[in-house]
């Protein structure tokens, strides 16, 4: 699947359910801190793990970007 094609299968599914599909911009989102907002490439040293140089706050880089991309959705929700 091309990705408008995986985009377009998901907006109809969710329009089915009743579920607003919302995009957001992902730039960043696996350098910045959830805990403390720090923006940094020295955040993720690592490959796949991520410890922010401010707070020290500490987790999967995976997990982190999620976490990230989930606060803008809300905020573009106004929640």
């Amino acid at each position: 699947w091309n990705f408008k094609e995986l985009a377009s299968f998901i907006e109809y599914k969710a329009a089915l359910a009743g579920v607003p599909v919302i995009y957001v911009d992902p730039k960043e989102t696996s350098k910045t801190c959830p805990k403390c907002g720090n923006v940094s490439r020295y955040n993720r040293k690592i490959q796949g793990w991520f410890k922010c140089v401010k707070c020290g706050y500490q987790s999967d880089a995976d997990r982190v970007g999620a976490i990230n991309i989930a606060a803008k959705a809300l905020d573009a929700l106004g929640a």
